[in-house]
């Protein structure tokens, strides 16, 4: 009880001693400081503006701010981010549309190489260079040959030899062609005496559109141009290669060197210029770099997202100067970009709704601190000072509601005091009186820790006795509770326990320690910590035990459950049980010395029985007069005779004497207390009825105080949500910037794995490129052994009879020899695919690298917008205290309840008068207490 109490007492001391500085500073008024406005702007059509937003009604005024207020910056944060994210994504889909595009360049012209390289493999066939074999083998085996070419390659309709003046030699199974002298292939030919691929040409009679690819014949002993061959491939060849290359909805469109579409899924466009179709094509072919643009074609009528790629170059391919272009539907590549749009303006719309809402409310509510004002006054009136009103607003009900609550609490702690006076005193008697009932040392130490422990409230309480002579100790009383362990016969043999408690000079000192581990005082005594640990002790409390002015044991307290700061009332009240218990150690050595005396005459002889059996009945009586003192009677008093047991009597005479003069002062204490309680009763009502009166004011001008109230509680809660809202803006602000921060070191570090991941795959690449050759290589040599096959047949054809042998090995070489060229074709087509795969991982990563560099810079960006919102928000808040100057129209409403204001302010006065009364009880009150104090330590031994 006197902890929980005791608690209360040092809480209470805090609040008066915060409540009387208030005082000295501001009187018994709570002034409250006053909002800063700034300067309206000069500018007409703001002030114009603002004109207007004055006229409105409050709620709207506060339902426009609020949606203002929260709409602005979410609509500001909003478009920051989808421009944001708009430009990333757009510019990431157009890199990876263009890296595409490169790529089905390189696809397209790789193929071609390919083409390029079968013509001059073909030219050099030995029927073709050689007379001698030309001649010996028939045109029906010649067409047998270029057959078996074409049905191994796959990609020809048709090859056929030329001589010099463009006629038919010898083709492939098909109708017979013409003199091909005016084609522009065979011209090109001749004229350049190397290998040729010409422009995609469409036929006259079929329309199919196909590539000429010739080469020159040459003689092998002259080295002479005797004819040509071409090999004819259709578009569609081409178009197989490449259908599934392209993903997600993307049209690509060939365009051969004058800018024709030759090549295109797009069946209308086949034939057509590309540049007619796209207005913005011609600024790209002239730059001749590769670049996106978005339009709508003419033929489509959607609008794409178009990459252009000019023609490009690859070693050992004649410039072919064929041109790319792939597109996209930009309503599926642009898809989430508007589902990000839609995103926001549902989210700006839903927070817009909320808001409305929530400032509707709370122009509903302006009211209600009156209200709870006048409420609080009523339950003060009946004796509740523990109502408090909640201060949520800075005018003048604000400063009502400060003022009630200081009345309240001023109330508050004079009555916990007034108990706690009364209590302390009556539970130190209590302790005083159960100690003082016991005549044997044992008992006074039992007693006293058992009553110590249940008046603090703490774990364990125990008593460490001290041998004069030695100075050792040892536990000779403990009360603990069952969670702790026991100390009872505990010897406490620490050189920092001995210096500090038992052999200091400074009797009567008290050590205090709230938590062993962080006191200032224990650092160096790690054994005595030890040693307290061993016990669970976190906190403790040491008080000497004196008697006769000599040190003869300790009052030791412990916290074991969590460590306990000490309040001086707990000190002063364990300090006077300490000093309690030395008077009773006096009182009991006394009486074992008499008793001693008494053991001593019954030894004695027999001529000393007499003057024995005196003394004892002497005794005897002695111990019958002060029998009451032990019950608590101190109106008792012991005979006064000669000889020693006369100077007992009168030894307890005084000692009851001296308790008899404290209790008086006690019950004196308790009277005056009494008395101040029933002198301040009278001030206390007088302060309760002009509460009643102020609040029977405050309800006679409600219905004046609408109308300002209205206005000021919609005004003043808007700027407080306004400032709310911006202040929790800056905050995100700040938090985001430092998201953003951890964002960009991210990517710093993922940029430097993806650079050297795309070191390794260019590696691969590399690697790939080799097996490539080899391969192309590995394909030559057996084209050049099926070459060498057909001439060893030819030749054993040539030698007859003798021949055939030869012949039929010659032509399981040459069957050998094609199935060598179409494995290495499919390894050559595998080789491609991973070539192509890797350039696309590469292009990705180097993609992925530079839009890292941009995400760095947007997040860059992105911070900066954070601050500039941050600066509008704090723009914001400057605007929201401007609006204070609106309520410059509620002047003229508030002139007739200035009035009442005053005499409201005349009534709170009046309050504070009886709350100085009040105080100057409560003083009186401090006064008797030390008084009561001064007068218990006067019987202390110094």
């Amino acid at each position: 009880m006197f902890n929980k109490t005791n608690a209360n007492q040092g809480s209470g001391a805090q609040n008066r001693a915060s409540l009387i500085s208030s005082q000295k500073i501001n009187g018994s008024v709570i002034k409250l400081p006053a909002k800063t406005t700034n300067e309206t702007a000069n500018n007409s059509l703001l002030n114009q503006a603002i004109a207007s937003f004055t006229k409105l009604g409050l709620a709207k005024k506060a339902t426009i701010l609020a949606i203002a207020i929260a709409t602005i910056p979410v609509l500001g944060i909003g478009a920051i981010a989808f421009s944001f994210a708009n430009k990333s994504i757009t510019k990431q889909i157009t890199q990876s549309q263009q890296a595409q595009s490169i790529g089905l360049s390189d696809k397209v012209n790789r193929f071609m190489l390919g083409r390029y390289g079968d013509i001059q493999v073909i030219s050099s066939l030995l029927f073709l260079t050689s007379p001698q074999a030309s001649v010996s083998i028939t045109t029906q085996d010649k067409q047998a040959i270029l057959d078996r070419v074409v049905e191994a390659y796959k990609v020809y309709d048709s090859i056929a030899v030329f001589n010099r003046q463009g006629n038919l030699i010898v083709q492939s199974t098909g109708e017979p062609l013409d003199n091909q002298k005016d084609r522009s292939y065979f011209q090109d030919t001749l004229q350049k005496d190397t290998p040729v691929i010409s422009k995609p040409e469409a036929a006259k009679n079929t329309g199919v559109v196909n590539i000429y690819i010739a080469a020159p014949v040459k003689q092998t002993r002259t080295g002479q141009t005797i004819g040509v061959v071409r090999a004819r491939m259709p578009v569609k060849s081409l178009e197989e290669v490449i259908k599934n290359y392209v993903v997600n909805g993307q049209q690509y469109h060939l365009l051969d060197a004058s800018g024709t579409v030759f090549l295109s899924p797009q069946k209308e466009l086949l034939g057509k210029e590309a540049k007619g179709e796209y207005s913005s094509l011609p600024k790209l072919v002239a730059a001749n770099k590769v670049d996106s643009f978005i339009e709508v074609p003419k033929t489509y009528k959607k609008e794409e997202l178009v990459s252009y790629v000019p023609a490009s170059k690859l070693d050992g391919l004649p410039d072919l100067n064929w041109q790319v272009l792939l597109s996209t539907d930009t309503a599926i590549v642009f898809e989430p970009q508007r589902q990000l749009l839609w995103i926001i303006t549902i989210g700006t719309a839903v927070t817009a709704l909320i808001v409305a809402a929530i400032a509707s409310r709370l122009a509903k509510l302006t009211t209600q601190p009156i209200l709870n004002a006048t409420a609080a006054l009523a339950k003060l009136g009946q004796g509740k000072f523990s109502t408090r009103l909640e201060i949520a607003r800075e005018d003048e009900l604000g400063v009502l509601s400060a003022n009630i609550n200081l009345m309240a609490e001023q109330l508050q702690v004079l009555v916990k005091e007034q108990e706690l006076d009364v209590e302390g005193a009556k539970l130190l008697t209590d302790i005083t009186l159960r100690i003082r009932k016991s005549l044997k040392t044992e008992d006074i130490y039992h007693t006293a820790v058992k009553e110590v422990q249940r008046s603090l409230k703490t774990d364990r309480v125990i008593i460490y006795s001290l041998n004069q002579n030695t100075g050792n100790g040892v536990v000779v009383a403990e009360s603990v509770t069952d969670n702790w362990p026991e100390m009872l016969g505990v010897k406490i043999d620490d050189p920092y326990f001995r210096q500090r408690y038992v052999e200091t000079d400074q009797y009567g000192q008290v050590q205090a320690i709230a938590n062993i581990h962080q006191d200032q005082s224990l650092k160096k005594a790690v054994g005595y910590i030890q040693l307290l640990e061993k016990f669970a002790v976190k906190g403790n409390l040491i008080v000497p035990i004196l008697a006769e002015g000599q040190l003869l044991s300790l009052l030791i307290a412990h916290q074991c459950e969590t460590p306990r700061v000490w309040q001086q009332p707990e000190i002063d009240l364990f300090q006077q049980i300490a000093t309690q218990i030395g008077y009773a150690l006096e009182q009991a050595k006394l009486l074992e010395k008499i008793e001693q005396s008494r053991n001593f005459v019954v030894i004695g002889s027999d001529d000393e029985r007499h003057q024995q059996e005196t003394l004892q009945q002497q005794l005897l009586e002695l111990l019958n007069n002060v029998e009451g003192a032990a019950r608590g009677d101190l109106t008792v008093r012991a005979d006064v005779t000669a000889g020693e047991i006369g100077t007992v009597a009168d030894f307890f005479n005084s000692i009851v004497e001296s308790l008899r003069d404290i209790v008086t002062q006690v019950q004196q204490a308790a009277t005056h207390v009494n008395t101040a309680i029933g002198s301040n009763e009278g001030a206390i009502r007088h302060l309760a009825e002009e509460a009643l009166t102020q609040a029977a004011e405050i309800n006679r001008t409600l219905d004046a105080v609408d109308q300002m109230t209205l206005s000021m509680k919609g005004v003043a809660e808007s700027a407080e949500k306004a400032a709310f809202v911006a202040n929790h803006a800056a905050h995100i602000a700040t938090k985001s910037g430092r998201a953003m921060d951890l964002t960009v070191e991210n990517i710093l570090s993922l940029r430097k794995t993806v650079g050297e991941t795309a070191k390794k795959v260019k590696r691969l690449g590399e690697s790939s490129q080799q097996i490539s050759r080899v391969v192309s290589l590995i394909n030559q040599i057996a084209i050049q052994t099926n070459l060498l096959a057909i001439n060893a047949g030819i030749e054993a054809a040539r030698a007859g009879e003798e021949g055939q042998g030869f012949a039929v090995v010659a032509e399981e070489v040459g069957e050998l020899a094609v199935r060598s060229a179409a494995a290495t074709q499919e390894i050559e087509q595998i080789v491609e695919n991973i070539q192509r795969e890797t350039s696309e991982v590469v292009l990705a990563m180097e993609i992925g690298t530079s839009q890292v560099v941009e995400g760095t810079r947007i997040v860059e960006e992105a911070k900066q917008s954070l601050s500039e919102i941050l600066d509008v928000s704090r723009e914001i808040d400057s605007l929201v205290q401007s609006i204070s100057t609106a309520t410059a129209s509620q002047v003229e409403t508030s002139q007739s309840v200035s009035q009442l204001m005053k005499d409201i302010a005349a009534i709170s006065q009046r309050t504070s008068d009886s709350s100085r009364q009040v105080s100057k009880s409560l003083q009186q009150t401090v006064e008797i207490s030390h008084q009561l104090q001064e007068t218990v330590e006067a019987f202390k031994v110094s």
